[in-house]
């Protein structure tokens, strides 16, 4: 009864109303942001044979219906590429529903959630610089919006938002890796002033290999400041029937399961293509001050959370 009173008291509090408003606005001026470079808008996918395979291990999300079992969506990677061979759908994004049951071993974590919101998009014949300039493009405008519209809200959250006028820097995992070992980005995110990309990362299959350097990849995150960590992970995505398998057999993969995608693969539907996912309440998080995701949604849904609702 204690935490239903305390979680009641959180709903009364004057920073809902305030992180509600910042969220409207939020989601208003990413979708018009896409919208106004010629994007189309899809209805996002909450179930499918096949979901992402991600590059951590988490508890498998299914249901069953009637003889089949359902994979919730992990994310719409495969979607995405799927929906750009349609005619006029050359640039796309999604307000996608993901659901990750992570292990216990993130269960304190500050910045997870078992049940979240990407912004996710895909750009078909676009490249890792493209979409990164889409990118910071993207968050400065978000943010010149909040700071335009929101400025009571702001207040309420004694939160100022930085302006960042300059590029957002770009650096190799490997670089970064070899000064700071494995904590690279924790510690390149506590020291920084402005977001920042990191790019060559080894994780899943679809990220693209670079052509002809094996071992390299064309992929990208993005860094908040403030030790506010990771904001967005992106990449370009293999396409050749080929070169899918042999990534899918250095990971060790069970190929059935994507038999119906790999037989698009090896007809030769699918395109080049750069997009990535933009954590919604990590967005949110950062923008509100706040240290904890669970501060900027009404329902707790962080890892450990006892759903009381």
């Amino acid at each position: 009864m204690e935490e239903i009173a305390r979680n009641f008291a959180d709903f009364d509090h004057p920073d809902t109303e305030s992180i509600a408003i910042i969220r409207g606005r939020v989601l208003q001026a990413l979708q018009h942001y896409l919208l106004d470079r010629d994007f189309k808008q899809l209805m996002p996918i909450l179930m499918s044979p096949i979901t992402d395979p991600l590059n951590h291990a988490v508890y498998p999300a299914e249901i069953q219906y009637e003889e089949r079992r359902l994979k919730l969506t992990a994310s719409m990677i495969f979607h995405k590429q799927l929906a750009l061979t349609a005619k006029g759908h050359d640039k796309i994004f999604i307000v996608a529903p993901n659901i990750r049951l992570e292990k216990a071993e993130i269960k304190d974590s500050e910045n997870h959630l078992l049940e979240f919101s990407q912004f996710d998009f895909e750009i078909r014949d676009g490249d890792m610089h493209q979409v990164m300039a889409l990118i910071e493009g993207l968050i400065k405008h978000v943010f010149s919006e909040v700071n335009q519209h929101c400025a009571a809200e702001l207040a309420q959250l004694n939160r100022q938002l930085p302006h960042f006028t300059s590029a957002f820097p770009i650096y190799s995992s490997d670089e970064l890796r070899a000064e700071h070992g494995d904590d690279f980005e924790k510690i390149m995110s506590a020291s920084a002033q402005t977001p920042f990309f990191v790019t060559n990362y080894r994780r899943e299959f679809y990220d693209r290999e670079t052509p002809g350097k094996r071992g390299a990849y064309n992929n990208y995150d993005l860094i908040y400041p403030d030790g506010y960590g990771e904001a967005l992970s992106g990449a370009e995505r293999e396409f050749e029937y080929e070169q899918i398998v042999y990534r899918m057999n250095e990971l060790s993969m069970d190929l059935q399961p994507f038999a119906n995608y790999l037989e698009v693969a090896r007809r030769g539907l699918l395109h080049p293509s750069a997009g990535g996912g933009l954590g919604i309440e990590r967005l949110l998080k950062f923008i509100c001050g706040k240290r904890r995701i669970r501060d900027v949604a009404l329902f707790d849904r962080t890892v450990g959370t006892s759903f009381l609702f």
